[in-house]
């Protein structure tokens, strides 16, 4: 029976220790310093578009904004603690990040600006890049000498 607590304990301190090693190595650490997250994000190709999706659960549209530098789209936010409302309180688990937020995305091809369109739901904010048509790609063979 001592055993299976000293094990038990062993599991609870090795959980505990790889949380704060997510934390600490994740992703969404920042060293800015100022206390911004970075929310989790896939970017695909298609045929025709970039896609991004960001997982923003919980964020007001009005606390969005999203701009397009150079081959970067920069989406920043605020996400509102609701806890703080709470007052004083223990935590158990740690997980939500709160605050502002950042993510600067890459755009690896041109793209038309105007066809961009951005939907919002259920907490996935989806945008989508419709490819800048350069023209038909041209096929050449080169000889080898």
């Amino acid at each position: 029976m001592a055993d299976d607590e000293i094990i038990k304990g062993i599991k609870i301190t090795q959980f505990r220790m790889e949380k704060i090693f997510k934390r600490v190595f994740s992703e969404s650490f920042s060293f800015s310093g100022r206390g911004e997250w970075m929310p989790p994000c896939d970017v695909y190709e298609t045929e025709e578009n970039i896609v991004i999706l960001i997982e923003i659960a919980g964020i007001d549209k009005k606390e969005l904004k999203i701009t397009l530098e150079g081959n970067y789209l920069n989406i920043k936010g605020f996400r509102e603690d609701p806890s703080k409302i709470d007052g004083r309180r223990n935590y158990y688990y740690m997980e939500l990040n709160f605050g502002p937020f950042e993510r600067l995305v890459f755009i690896p091809c041109p793209i038309k600006i105007e066809g961009v369109q951005v939907d919002y739901k259920q907490g996935l904010l989806k945008i989508i890049l419709p490819k800048l048509k350069t023209g038909k790609k041209e096929e050449k063979i080169i000889e080898i000498e």
